[in-house]
């Protein structure tokens, strides 16, 4: 025959422990479940306030100056110092003269390359590739405290 009378600790203290061990249990889960959300919360919060990096600033810098999806590559050389861009010409049309296209070549380089340097302190020098139907026609080239550009005309069909 089974007794009815409680044991252990119950008959000393006249305490169910099973409820309390079993609040405590939840409280653990639900504090642990609280402090996970809230590192994830932390690092996500992190990451979106992070800057972007120097290649994305540089490719929505010459975007916002020449066009919409104009960049084809954009690489930052010699100690974060020099910036590569190579992007399409929007100017370039063949009816136009070649003293119109060399001018119009170099004031689209020079767009670009001073819009980087203008806004991106921590560059020195800027090399734009400008390039159409994937022949490259001229590489303008400016660098902080210079006035002016260096143009170099590749394309032979360009050249006097």
């Amino acid at each position: 025959m089974a007794s009815m009378r409680p044991r252990g600790v119950v008959r000393k203290t006249g305490i169910n422990l099973l409820p309390i061990i079993v609040y405590v249990a939840v409280a653990i889960v639900v504090a642990g479940g609280m402090y996970a959300w809230d590192v994830q919360h932390r690092r996500a919060e992190d990451a979106r306030r992070r800057p972007p990096a120097p290649e994305v600033i540089a490719r929505n810098l010459v975007e916002n100056v020449i066009g919409a999806d104009t960049v084809k590559e954009v690489r930052i050389v010699a100690d974060r110092k020099l910036v590569a861009v190579t992007f399409d010409s929007v100017l370039y049309k063949p009816q136009r003269t070649k003293a119109e296209l060399r001018e119009l070549l170099e004031a689209e380089g020079t767009l670009a390359t001073q819009a980087i340097l203008g806004a991106m302190r921590e560059i020195d020098r800027v090399a734009a590739t400008i390039v159409h139907q994937g022949r490259t026609l001229v590489i303008v080239e400016a660098e902080r405290g210079r006035e002016r550009v260096t143009t170099t005309i590749v394309d032979d069909g360009l050249r006097n």
